[in-house]
Parts: structure tokens; C-alpha cells; sequence
């Protein structure tokens, strides 16, 4: 079985953190429930380490690897502070979202210029990265943005879109350009003449 890309699986989780933040939106508290997500995140796989750890502890046949324990430890601390005290962290969260749009569209952007030798990169490709770049920068800059909180979840779940939007144009322009690799006129494949054979004398 292939191995899953971890651009295919970046794209996915946006695409449905995207969907997920366009649909929610509009629920109070969203980003209170936000933050609580990303505690369980911190939590959970702390969690686990640490159990995984006890449990080679107890059994004297294999060796336990303590170097994680502490930020294993950290994390489960910190997880467990954003799920009770999740209110402390919504404004956070707000900023997190501004500057995680800003880094994703300029992400792209470079990406682009990067590839533009290489690759057929089209004029308006840069229009959704760019439109990115712009709504991070308002939802971080601009207070009548940053006083609405449901318009922020919104925009950052639309951009989201655009983003894994950019991905596929970017997907289809290097499939284009694997598609019109030719080898050069030096290097042809080896080819046996079956009608010219060495006999033995």
C-alpha cells in the first residue's frame, strides 16, 4: 500500500478544518471549544507517552526512554489547563488564526515564484494565495475585524478553501509538467537489434 503524502494529508485536514469553521461559525463561544480541541491534542498523545513509559517500567525485559517524560508532562499540563480554562485562550486563539493565514498564503506565494521555471504557473494562481496573505493581515491589524469573532471564524474557514484551491492548481501544474518530461536526444533507451547476432566462428 502507497504511503499517504503528507501534503495530501495537510490539505485534508485544512480542507476540513475549513468546512468545520464555516459551518460553526456562528455558535457561541467557537472559539472557547477551539481551544479545548487543541488541549485535547496536547493531552491525549502526552498521555499516552506517559503510559507507555509505566508500562515498560513494570516490565524489567525492556528499557523505557525517559528523555520525554518531562515535555510529555508539559504537554499533558498544558492540555489539561486550555480544556478547564479554555476562556484564557480564545483571544489567543484569534491572533493564531490571523497569523496562521498570513504564513500559509505567503507559504504559496513563495512556492510559486519558486517554481515558475520549472513549472507552468499561470498569472491568477497567485490571486488566492494573495487574497490569504490580505485577510490574515486584516483579521490581525484591523480592531472592527478582530471585535467580531464569528467573522474571523468565517473568513479563516473561507480562506482555508482557497487554500487547498491553490494546492490543486499547484497539483495539476506539476502533474502538466511531469506529463512533458521527454528524455534528451542523447539519451535513448538501449535497443538490441535481434537480426545482428555474433555467430561463432
Amino acid at each position: 500500500m502507497k504511503k499517504v503524502s503528507v501534503n495530501l494529508l495537510t490539505n485534508v485536514i485544512l480542507l476540513l478544518a475549513g468546512i468545520i469553521l464555516i459551518l460553526f461559525h456562528g455558535v457561541p463561544d467557537i472559539l472557547i471549544w477551539g481551544a479545548r480541541v487543541l488541549g485535547a491534542m496536547f493531552l491525549l498523545p502526552s498521555l499516552a507517552y506517559l503510559i507507555t513509559v509505566a508500562v515498560r517500567h513494570a516490565d524489567a525485559r525492556t528499557s523505557a526512554d525517559y528523555l520525554g517524560v518531562l515535555p510529555a508532562v508539559g504537554g499533558l499540563c498544558f492540555g489539561l489547563v486550555m480544556i478547564i480554562k479554555a476562556h484564557l485562550f480564545d483571544g489567543i486563539l484569534q491572533l493564531l488564526l490571523g497569523m496562521l493565514l498570513l504564513v500559509l498564503g505567503l507559504f504559496h506565494v513563495i512556492y510559486l515564484l519558486l517554481s515558475r521555471k520549472s513549472l507552468k504557473i499561470k498569472g491568477w494562481y497567485h490571486l488566492c494565495p494573495l487574497l490569504v496573505i490580505l485577510c490574515g493581515i486584516l483579521s490581525l491589524v484591523l480592531p472592527a475585524l478582530r471585535a467580531s469573532v464569528a467573522t474571523v471564524v468565517l473568513l479563516t474557514g473561507i480562506c482555508l478553501l482557497l487554500f487547498n484551491f491553490t494546492s490543486l492548481q499547484e497539483y495539476l501544474a506539476e502533474r502538466h509538467a511531469r506529463r512533458n518530461v521527454t528524455l534528451p536526444a542523447d539519451v535513448q533507451p538501449q535497443q538490441v537489434d535481434d537480426d545482428v547476432i555474433d555467430a561463432p566462428q
